[in-house]
Order: structure tokens, then sequence, then C-alpha cells
């Protein structure tokens, strides 16, 4: 028995048991909700309230998008905050809040606990349903007995496509020729049946046919439909009299001729003697149908005859329609089990199986104590947008919470809504809660729209006494809220209706003349709005204050992106500029996709001119077939092209696809050129996304070549799942909105057309409702009760999808309505209309013609629902309302009008250093001509080598470069084993010097390691790996913005610092970076060693102290060290128990590679060890928080 819906007051409904709220559309469903988890979480609600006050953590709400997940949880958090507030203050302009408020005892304990929810909101219970299941799997895997670390596949689609190719191929391989003929006739290749397949794979809501023997094989199964067709001609020729039989009976003569009559029986005759091999049957049986014969006799004298009832049942599920439904239960259940096993031994787990195994597991013999723990976790749950629940989603919830004490299950939703079954949810798990619940309430009061468009909504929907096919969901009438009785929407001071219906002229229309006539009637009439918008003419607003419309006023619904395109199309005509907000179109689908292929092709080859002439084919160079065959005939011009293409394979090849693809798009003004193309702003924001993705992917993949070839892959084997290949959004600004019906749901728009709302589509789906048991099963469209079900299932949900359009809009609807005419048929006569949605509610079911639609609709006129019969706008009055682009503007840049200073940056030493341009300045300035020696450039010092005869340390060549090449010797070299001169000879090579240099590096790396670094005697061949730690690098923060000179305050404590010029650099804050190069541990000390590769002369005794602290003071190097020591000490106090600076620091210890020799002497040495004094003054300059 229906339950009666009882109106909801949701501060004093009862929380516990289980309870069902229906809210229709824009009645506040999400602030309910709000108000719910209110009231749990302060206990609220006298003999109402839940037994004891609930912890965000105990209150589980459930949702089904991501989105809604954060929308829910942005209005809670909303609602917390409010509400403390309000608390605080003593009142609230909520009269909501109010009553709330006057529950509460103590306002200030009921403050503390909102605050401490609102602190602690990333820890609320607010999940998806797949989120929820996924955490109870990891919670409680040891006692489900899962593995405890599983892969979560988001997209299945490659697994399912390879478990369908597996069946094909161990299913239909080994089938004799007879039944593969048959087979192929139903699905072409794998890949057809994949697509067909592939909404019930690995969803258990759909149940096979029990009439179908899925033990048996599909050969077995053919074999059965062959006798059935052997019988069948049997029985046919067993029965010699049935022209006579027919003529005798009332029959009609016209259109049982003689001639045609013996025709039909002869051909039929000829079929039952031949050999049954296949399925094929004379289409001529339909004429000895009893239904047939019944439609096409007099009353009370149609001819009967068992062969008769014989053809009926088996036109009913013919025998390729038999196989199908037979083959399609067969292969889901083949299938799904190859799918379980591919993921078992890979450990992947999908979303689906995240439901699957925890509704097993709560069914298990121990699936009580699993049901307790999830009951003591959350006592509280309010799933949200229930009428989208699938049954084994409802199964679970049900399993823990049904007629379980101590327990509050709020299952919010609107069947009216429930437009998903695409996704696997199922109106009929609705019907069953519904009828388990304890109670059921409704909202009633609409907050979205204008009294006008609630009160047409309520009449157009009220036209049928059962507007949505089930009695399970009733039209339950709302009321407007009094705050949103003055809207109005008005064009030149008139009151425009809520409803609008534009009728296209004609007695039948084509369904591509019907898309073509409403995208252009709905196109001129968004052009209309927009022009006399802007005059101010056409406002939207309340009697108070209104505002005129503008272009993002405005939202075009349709069903899918082929409607989408129509619509954006005849935009695009008359210059209007709008978005596709539901485009999930894949990135490698689209023309940039395709073009950018060609170029980088002819980058890759600049020297294989038919890759650049395609290159320049292309749009994105926007270059005329005539340019380029000049460009081809006009040598100079030509190799001005392959040489631009030589530079760009060349910026590839060194600076990335990145640098290089910027270089291209600055060079041939590529975005100013696709900007002043049709759709401009769209093909540019596919190019940056292209280039973003190809510097993503050139990270792994190094050659030209291979990227090319991965992104050729890409544009053959697409998926827009994968959410980095999603188009993205240009912009929204001001722009006309195209969404679709399904991703409009719980949103609201000002002004709404809906083009093509006469349009439908023959169901897809081969399933049948079982209302009584709450299933559904699978059945064949193609069969005349299987298309009934199947009709009556479509019109069902187009229904709910129209109710969804109609109910987005804020003040206006306008809806595109014809006589529309489906298929190849004469457009003549009774339309299609009434198997639409629309035409459904407006010719009552009924079918008619055109003159009665208009007769329906006059009807339906009043002041609320306006009628348009008039065709389209005519060219004068295109004129007129022309949107002009062309007016001179006058061009002003914004002002800002505060100063904004984000000093926080990432800096490094040499960042400080290399603007020390006054250190440098006066260092040569104290220097006399004579004292100035002029280096040697690299390449000098190159040519160098190779006059001088004797090569060592102080002829190796000098430069960065060099200095890098040492460094990453010692980097990687073991200190205590003898170099590899093989792995020496290669590092040399790769370096571009010479073959002879590798004896003089072997002994200079044996001096550098075993020369003594200090009085302790140690060396760094001593050092094991346990002992020393090679570029150790750190991370300095710089909480408060320090300037030079503040920092040159500090250093200055330190000796050698003192006689260098201050340093000087911008203010600085942030993260400071760097590397030392080696840290080491001995005679219970730390040290820091840093390499320098600095020429100071031809011999070793050139490296000597006072040589070394010039050097020093030159580059700066004791800011160096003073910063690496701080970050070793800090480190040290942070890793050593009762570290003391003085006890476990040992020093700083700079070596002059070039100087080394492997003796005991202070030549290439320089040692540095700052007092604590200094290391406290400087830690406590970085660590001081100023403001």
């Amino acid at each position: 028995m229906l339950k009666t819906p009882i109106i909801l007051k949701p501060l004093v409904l009862p929380l516990y048991g289980e309870r069902l709220i229906e809210a229709s559309a824009g009645t506040g469903k999400t602030f309910t909700i709000g108000l719910f988890y209110l009231r749990l979480l302060l206990g609220l609600g006298g003999k109402s309230a839940f037994n004891r006050q609930l912890s965000i953590k105990e209150i589980l709400v459930v949702t089904f998008t991501e989105n809604s997940t954060a929308e829910l949880r942005s209005r809670i958090h909303s609602n917390i905050h409010e509400l403390r507030i309000a608390c605080l203050c003593g009142y609230s302009l909520n009269p909501l809040f109010v009553e709330l408020m006057s529950q509460i005892t103590n306002l200030s304990d009921a403050a503390s606990t909102l605050l401490i929810a609102a602190q602690n909101m990333y820890e609320a219970s607010i999940f998806t349903i797949h989120g929820f299941c996924k955490r109870m799997l990891d919670l409680y895997s040891f006692e489900i007995g899962l593995l405890f670390q599983q892969e979560l596949v988001v997209d299945e689609t490659r697994i399912h496509r390879q478990a369908v190719t597996d069946f094909w191929r161990r299913s239909f391989y080994p089938l004799p020729l007879s039944v593969i003929h048959v087979v192929r006739k139903l699905w072409v290749g794998p890949e057809q049946l994949f697509q067909e397949l592939s909404p019930f794979l690995s969803k258990n809501t759909l149940m096979p046919d029990e009439s179908l023997e899925l033990d048996s094989t599909i050969e077995h199964r053919h074999q059965l439909i062959i006798s059935e067709i052997k019988e069948l001609k049997k029985e046919w020729l067993s029965v010699d009299y049935l022209f006579e039989f027919i003529k005798k009976s009332g029959i009609d003569a016209r259109s049982y001729q003689d001639k045609n009559l013996r025709r039909w029986l002869e051909k039929i005759t000829v079929w039952a003697k031949t050999q049954t091999i296949d399925y094929a049957f004379p289409k001529e049986l339909i004429y000895f149908n009893q239904k047939t014969l019944l439609s096409k006799s007099k009353t009370g004298l149609c001819p009967h005859h068992p062969i008769f009832e014989r053809i009926e049942t088996f036109l009913e599920c013919p025998p390729f329609l038999s196989l199908r439904q037979f083959v399609l239960s067969y292969a889901r259940r083949k299938v799904d089990f190859l799918i379980r096993k591919n993921k078992a031994i890979h450990a992947q787990i999908g979303f689906d199986d995240i439901l699957e195994e925890l509704d097993k597991a709560l069914h298990k013999k121990n699936g009580d104590v699993l049901s307790n723990m999830i009951r003591e976790q959350y006592p509280a749950v309010i799933i949200d947008e229930f009428q989208d629940t699938d049954p084994k989603q409802y199964r679970i919830f049900r399993t823990v919470y049904h007629k379980k004490p101590n327990i509050v299950l709020l299952l919010i939703g609107d069947p009216k809504q429930a437009i998903y079954s695409f996704r696997g949810a199922d109106i009929l798990t609705y019907m069953q809660a519904r009828s388990e619940v304890n109670a059921c309430y409704t909202l009633d009061t609409n907050w979205r729209s204008s009294l006008a468009m609630t009160k047409a909504v309520t009449q157009l929907f009220l036209r049928k006494h059962n507007p949505f096919l089930l009695c399970e969901i009733p039209f339950v009438s709302v009321k407007s809220a009094s705050l949103n009785h003055g809207l109005q929407f008005r064009i030149e001071n008139r009151i425009q209706p809520a409803l609008k219906f534009c009728l296209q002229p004609g007695d039948g229309i084509g369904i591509v003349h019907y898309h073509q006539f409403m995208a252009q009637k709905c196109a001129e009439d968004i052009r209309y709005w927009i022009y006399k918008g802007g005059q101010g003419q056409i406002l939207i607003g309340n009697q108070q204050k209104q505002r005129p419309i503008k272009a993002s006023d405005i939202t075009v619904l349709v069903r899918n992106r082929s409607e989408a395109s129509i619509i954006g199309e005849a935009l695009n005509q008359l210059m209007i500029p709008s978005v596709y907000l539901s485009n999930q179109d894949s990135i490698y689908r689209t023309l940039e996709a395709r073009e950018i292929v060609y170029f980088l092709e002819a980058v890759s080859k600049p020297w294989k001119n038919t890759a650049i002439l395609s290159a320049l084919a292309t749009s994105l160079f926007n270059m005329p077939a005539e340019k380029i065959d000049e460009l081809k005939k006009n040598d100079v011009s030509w190799n001005a092209i392959v040489d631009e293409f030589e530079y760009y394979h060349n910026h590839w090849r060194i600076y990335g696809i990145f640098a290089m693809l910027h270089a291209f798009i600055i060079k041939r003004q590529i975005a100013e050129n696709l900007l002043e193309s049709n759709n401009g702003e769209r093909r540019l924001t596919n190019l940056l996304h292209l280039i973003e993705v190809l510097q993503e992917a050139s990270i792994t993949k190094h050659s030209q070549h291979i990227l090319i070839r991965w992104l050729v892959q890409k544009l053959e084997q697409p998926d827009s799942k994968v959410s980095s290949q999603k188009l993205r959004l240009e912009h929204d600004r001001n722009l006309v909105k195209i969404v679709t019906i399904h991703k409009s749901k719980g949103l609201q728009y000002p002004l709404v057309w809906l083009p093509f709302a006469s349009d439908f589509h023959n169901s897809k789906n081969n399933y049948s409702h079982n209302y009584q048991s709450f299933t559904k099963s699978l059945s064949e469209p193609q069969s005349t009760s299987g298309g009934v079900l199947a009709e009556r299932n479509r019109l069902a949900e187009d229904l709910r999808l129209l109710y969804v359009a109609l109910t987005r809009s804020i003040f206006h609807c306008s809806i595109g309505i014809a006589p529309i005419f489906k298929g190849r048929r004469k457009k003549q006569g009774k339309s299609d209309l009434h198997r639409s949605a629309i035409g459904y509610l407006i010719q009552n079911g009924i079918a008619s013609n055109a003159s009665g639609l208009r007769l329906a609709l006059q009807e339906l006129k009043n002041n609320l629902i306006e009628v348009d019969e008039t065709s389209h706008v005519s060219h004068d009055r295109l004129k007129q309302y022309k949107i002009s682009h062309t007016e001179t503007l006058t061009l002003n840049s914004r002002k800002l009008s505060r100063s904004i200073h984000n000093y926080w940056r990432m800096t490094s030493f040499s960042d400080l250093q290399k603007k020390n341009y006054n250190t440098k300045t006066a260092m040569i300035n104290s220097l006399s001509y004579s004292d100035i020696s002029f280096e040697k450039t690299e390449e000098e010092a190159l040519e160098k080598q190779t006059i001088d005869l004797e090569l060592t340390s102080h002829t190796f060549p000098r430069g960065a470069t060099s200095g890098t090449f040492l460094h990453k010797l010692l980097e990687k070299v073991e200190f205590n084993i003898p170099l590899n001169e093989k792995w020496l000879l290669q590092q040399l090579r790769y370096q571009g010097l010479s073959d002879q240099w590798k004896e003089v590096i072997c002994d200079w790396i044996q001096n550098i390691l075993h020369t003594p670094l200090n009085h302790t005697g140690v060396s760094l061949s001593q050092l094991s790996c346990s002992v020393r730690q090679v570029e150790f690098q750190f991370y300095l923060p710089i909480f408060k913005l320090i300037t030079a000179r503040e920092l040159n305050q500090v250093i200055n404590q330190d000796p050698l610092s003192a006689t260098c010029p201050p340093l000087c650099f911008n203010e600085i804050k942030g993260m400071l970076q760097g590397a030392i190069d080696l840290v080491f541990f001995w005679d219970n000390k730390y040290y820091l060693v840093d390499y320098k590769s600095n020429w100071l002369g031809e011999k070793n005794t050139s490296y000597t102290q006072e040589a070394m602290k010039e050097t020093m003071q030159t580059h700066r190097y004791d800011v160096q060290y003073q910063l690496y020591a701080l970050a070793l000490h800090r480190h040290l106090r942070r890793c050593i128990k009762r570290y003391n600076y003085t006890q476990h620091f040992g020093g700083i210890i700079y070596l002059f590679l070039r100087g080394l020799d492997g003796t005991r002497n202070s030549y290439g040495i320089y040692h540095a060890h700052p007092n604590s004094n200094f290391m406290n003054a400087i830690d406590h300059l970085f660590l001081y928080k100023k403001r």
C-alpha cells in the first residue's frame, strides 16, 4: 500500500528509525540535510531527538558524486559556523536557527561543540557510496578476509573489453559453421557484442529470465531453435486447407485477395519443405498470425486455428531474438567470471567490486558481527539522492540498519528525478524502500522558481492522472516560497508567461527538419533577448529590484552531445558566444590533436618536404593552398620554411617540446590566428591542453619519435573517462550555456530553452520490470511483449527527465514542439509526438495529428502558458536585432587598488651571490692594474691543452663545465675502492675530453682521496659508506622578510666576512635550498666538505692559505659555508639527543682540488669553524617571526 507522505517539519522530525523524505525540485533538500546534521550534533528535538549527541565522525552522510559530497560538506560546515555565531551573539536572522536556539539550554556549550565540529570538519563522515564501502573494506579487511593491498581500478573498460574478446574466442571459435553464421548476423565481432553487453557487466541488478537454461551451451540452444522451426514447418505442411478455411471466415477480402493469399501460402509452403539449416523464415508468416487475422476480420468471424496460434508464438520471439537473448545472458555470466578472475590475478578491485565485496561480507555467516560494528561506528545515516540507488547499494544499508534499534536512517530523494538508469540506478529500489520505511515525508515549498513557473509546471503534469506512469511516483504539488512571488521576466514592460511552447508550423515534421528549425528558432530568440537586454528592455528580478538580462542568464538544455552540437552551430551562425558545459570528449578526438601530429612529424623530420607540406596545410598555419604552392616553386621562400622547421627541431632537442611549441606559437602568432577563427577560444584551449599533456609525457618519452608515436596511439584509442583527457572549459564568462539535462540536475538557471523536447529515442535497454518483486530481467525490445515493456520503461524515464528539465528555470522556460514523425514513413496523419514525454502530457498519451496538437495546446494556454505559432524571425528583423560588435569602445586598463607584496620564493646561495655586484666592483677597484690577471676563456684553455705537452691537474680545462665534471666524479666514486678506469674513460668521452686525460684523472682522484684533511689525519679514503653522505640536500625556511642589511650585520661577526664588502640582494622570504657536497662523521664529530675546482696557479704551492682566503672572499664562499653550517647544525640538533654544537660540530673543510697532492700539507685545504655565538645569531635571524 502506498504511504501518504506527511508534510515535513525538519525541526520536529523523529530522528530514530527509518524515514523517507521526498524532496521535489527546488524544495531545499541540501539545506534540510544541514538542519538534520545540526540536530544530531547537538541532540536537539526534544522527544523527537536521537537518544544522544553524536560527533561528526558518527554521522554518516552518503551521496553519489564527488561534487555532491563537496557541496554537502561545504553547506554543513557553513551551517555549523552560522549557528555557532548565532549562539555566541544570542540571535539569528534565520527563523529556523532561532527555533533551534530555543531548544538549546546552554548556548555557550553549544557554541563550543560547534567550534570543535567546525575545526575537525576534515574528519566528517561525508562520503560517496563507493567511498563509504571502500572505507569499510579497508577498515575491516581482516574480518572480511580481503587482501590488505588491492589496486583500485577507476576505469574497467579495458578489462571488460578484453574479457568479452576472450569470451568470443573461447565460446564462438569452436562452434560449427552453421552456428557461427547465425552469430555473425547478430554481432559482427567482439567489439559489437561488448557495446551491447557493457551496460550489464558486473551489475547484479540484472536477472536473467528464469526460462533460460543457462546450463546449456550455445550450440545446444541453436539446436533447440532449429527443432522449433522444424516443428513449425511440419505442423504447417500437415494443414492443406487454409485457403478455403480463411476465405470462408469473416476476413477482410481487400486485405486478403485471392491472388495474394495463394502466393503467401505457396511461399510459406516452399519454405516449409526446404531443409532447415538457419533461422530464415518468410516475412509472409505475419499474415497468418492470429492477432493479424483478428485485426483484419469482422467481429466474431475471425478464423481460429492452432497453426495461427503457433505462428503467433513463434513471431513473439523470433529465432534470432531467442538466440540473442540466450547468448546475452550466457555471455554476461561467463564474461563476469573472466573479469573477476583477471582482477583476482592482478589484485585489482573496481567500484562495482567494492559494493559486491561488502554486500557478500554482510551476508556471510558472521555478517552480523560486521553489521554491528558498522552500526556502532555510524548510528546515524543520511543518504542523499536516494532515488539514484541501485539494488545492491540499498541492500547493504538495509542489511545493516533495517529494523535495528538505536539507529536513524534518513533516505532523502525524489523519485520524479530518477534519471540515471544508464548508471545502474533503479527506480524499483526506491519503491521497495518506500514500502519498508517507518514513515514517508515530503517538502512542500519550492524555494527556486517563481510562483508562475511553479504553477505552470504543476498545470502541465496534472493533465494526466498518473503523469509518471507509476502510481508509486505521484506528482505532489508544491507551493512557491513567498519570497519568490514577486519574481518576474519582463520584455518591453510586459510580464512574460512562465512556459512558452514554440510550435513549428506544418502538418508533419521529420526529425531532422525539427532539429534544424528549433535550433534556429532558439538561437533567434536568444539573440533577441540579448539585444533587448543590452538596451534595458528585457528585465528579470522581483518587483522591487530588476536588472537587464545578459547571455550568462540563458541556458539551453539538451539530451546529448549531438543536440548540443546542433544548438552550438546555430548560435555560432548568429555570432552568439556559447559554451557546452557537459562536454566529456577526449582532447585526442579534436582537430587540434590531429593537426599537431602533422606539425610534430615535420619538426622531427625537417628534411622531409612532404611532412612540411602536410604541416603547412593544417589550420594552425592558416595558409591558403595557393600560397603553399608558391612556396614550393620559390627556392628562397622554401629554404626559409625548411630553416624554420630545422630551428624548431633543434629547439625541441635542446630545450624540450614545451619550449619549442611556445616558440612556434609566438613566431607564427598562433594564439591570435585561432582567436580570430570560428570557435577560436575552444581551439586555443585545446591547443594549450595538448601542449601540457605532451610536456608531461616527454618526461618519460625522451626521443621525438617515441613521443610522436605515443600521441598517435592516443589519437587511435582516446578515452574520455580519463580525467586528464577530458576537454577543458575555455571559460563561461557571459556566455550562453549549453548543458545536458542529466548534468543540469540540482542546478538552477534564470532562463531556459528546451528546443528538442518533442524528440525521443527508442529504448535500447533489453529488460523488463517486475513491480511486485522489485526486480528486472532480460527481455527483447524487438519482441511484442518485450517491446511494450521497453517502450513503457523508456517513456517513464523520459517523463522524469522532462520534469528535471522544466524545474531548472527560475523565471521562464521556452519549449520547442512539433507534430514529429520518426522513421521514413509518410509525414501524414497521426504523428509520433505522443510517444515523447511532452507529447504524452499534452495529448494525454493519445496519437493525434497536427490539428489535434494545436487544439491541445490551446487548452493549456493561459496567463502562465503561452503558445507561439510564428515561424522564423524575418531577415529585416534579424538585422534590427543584430548584436553589435563594432561599436567604438574606450579602453582603460584596470588600476590596482592596493599594494600586493608576495615576497615568498625559493632561493639559494647562488641567487644571493649573483646579485652582489657591489662586492665584485669593490674587489676589482682595490687592485692595481698590475695585479689583474685576465683569465682565459674555456675555449682558450682547451686550446692551451692541446699545446701543453704536460697534462696535470693544473692544465685540466677550467670553467663551470669542468668543475661540474669533477663534482660528478667525486659524487659517484667509491672512496676506498680503486677507480674503474673503463668507467672513467666513458665519462671522459661523454664530456668530450681526450682519452689522454685518463691517467692524469686517476692519479689526481687518488691524491684527493688520500690527502689528510685535518689534524686528525682523516682522509676521504678512510670514509666508508656508513659514515658519509654525498650531496646532502637541505631546505632552510625563512619565516620573516630578510634584508641584505640584516644578513650583513650577522655574517660580519665572522672574521672572514668582516673584511668583505656588504652583500646586495632583494628582500627574501620563503625557502633557501642547497646541497652540501659531502658530510662525514669522524672521531665523534660531524664535518661538512665542499669541493672547489678554482684555478689559482700553475703549481700546488699557489694554493696557499692567503690565496684561498682571497678566493673565498671574492666569490663569497664565506656566506656559502655559513648557510651550509646552519643547515647541518639544525639537522644535527633535530636528530641527536642532547646535541651540543661545540661537542658535535667538527668544522668546515673547503677542498681546492687542483692544489691537493696526497701529502700532509696545508695546500688546497681551507678550514673554518664559526663559533657558537655566530651560529645562534644566524639561526635566530632565520627563525625569528617578526610579524
